[in-house]
């Protein structure tokens, strides 16, 4: 049997930010895990609970005798070195693009520690869409664009970065509740690919996964130049199967036909065509931006983001913080309100 070598629970990892307690590993792969953990010590902003994800090559590092630092053979060090920078860069890169859209998860923390790399998000604890359009039924146009123009803005605002997502499908659009509202949030930043001006990827990190329907056929092979057309197909792809229900076949042998028969017959004929623009297998054919889409789409633009909290919510946190997170007793806090009036007023 092959040897587990993900952190066991309770296992405190030390950040830059925060001290990390592992409560579960949720994801195993070639270049690491993903654990569910929760912050040592809550401030007023800190989430209950965060996501960590750990750079560690299974079939080339062990970990020491402490169960926590990642030691690897002298004769292949150098090569788990260089993933693992790759790994950092791209985890900077990522929290970047995160501060950038609110519609992006928040990547929290980054740090180097116990031989190996990590970078912490958010927990967002929400259904995903696929989980919202199986319950609801297929969507109406207009509820289709509220949802998912906000996730258009985020996948726009990556590539201005030069970096593809690759891994965009309804699953991996979750809801979190801001302001009383559902918000649709973009995650999975696991597999975002990223290059330089010229348009080459800056270092080789393997795409970890193609999910059938929503993969467009370069995915299956390599991507070694920048193609916002990949994460266009994606897009595409969940617009219908938000207006359908359906999750269409692999794009190796989706044609023009199945999409007409998987979306709704009443949908206009120049929404129709746009889409199919979007899906062509070709992607120097497929249209070619996130603006393009849109542009054919018929202004594909509207829903609700995330915004910045503004002074008085921030207070009222405060308020709900010190009654409720810190147990400061209620006759004390009484008597500093008491104190502080009584000041003012001399």
């Amino acid at each position: 049997m092959e040897n587990d070598f993900a952190l066991s629970n309770g296992t405190i990892v030390q950040g830059s930010k925060n001290s990390y307690r592992i409560l579960s590993c949720i994801r195993r792969d070639g270049m690491g895990f993903t654990y569910i953990g929760e912050p040592v010590k809550r401030q007023l902003t800190t989430p209950a609970k965060v996501v960590l994800r750990e750079h560690f090559m299974p079939h080339c590092s062990l970990r020491g005798d402490d169960g926590v630092t990642v030691v690897t053979p002298p004769e292949i060090s150098s090569t788990v070195a260089t993933c693992m920078k790759g790994f950092e860069k791209a985890s900077m890169d990522r929290a970047r693009i995160s501060d950038s859209s609110p519609s992006i998860i928040n990547v929290l923390d980054i740090f180097e520690t116990n031989g190996t790399f990590y970078y912490v998000v958010e927990f967002l604890d929400g259904i995903t869409f696929e989980e919202y359009v199986n319950r609801k039924g297929p969507l109406s146009w207009d509820e289709t664009r509220e949802i998912l123009s906000p996730i258009l803005d985020a996948v726009k605002k990556m590539h201005t970065y030069r970096a593809i997502h690759t891994e965009i499908t309804p699953s991996h659009i979750r809801f979190v509740n801001h302001h009383g509202q559902s918000i649709p949030v973009l995650f999975s930043l696991y597999a975002t690919l990223h290059f330089n001006d010229e348009g080459k990827q800056n270092w080789t990190l393997p795409v970890m996964t193609c999910r059938t329907g929503y993969a467009p056929p370069e995915q299956y092979r390599s991507i070694d130049h920048f193609m916002p057309e990949t994460d266009v197909y994606a897009l595409a792809s969940t617009i219908v199967f938000s207006l359908s229900g359906k999750h269409l076949p692999d794009s190796r042998v989706l044609t023009e036909e199945i999409v007409r028969e998987t979306l709704p017959p009443a949908l206009p004929e120049t929404t129709v065509k746009a889409l199919i623009h979007a899906l062509n297998p070709d992607p120097s054919l497929r249209t070619s931006s996130v603006t393009s889409l849109r542009e054919e789409l018929r202004e594909f633009y509207g829903g609700k983001q995330r915004t910045t909290e503004d002074d008085t919510e921030g207070e009222i946190s405060l308020w709900r913080e010190l009654f409720y997170g810190s147990r400061v007793p209620l006759i004390i806090l009484a008597f500093a309100v008491v104190a502080a009036t009584i000041i003012m007023l001399m």
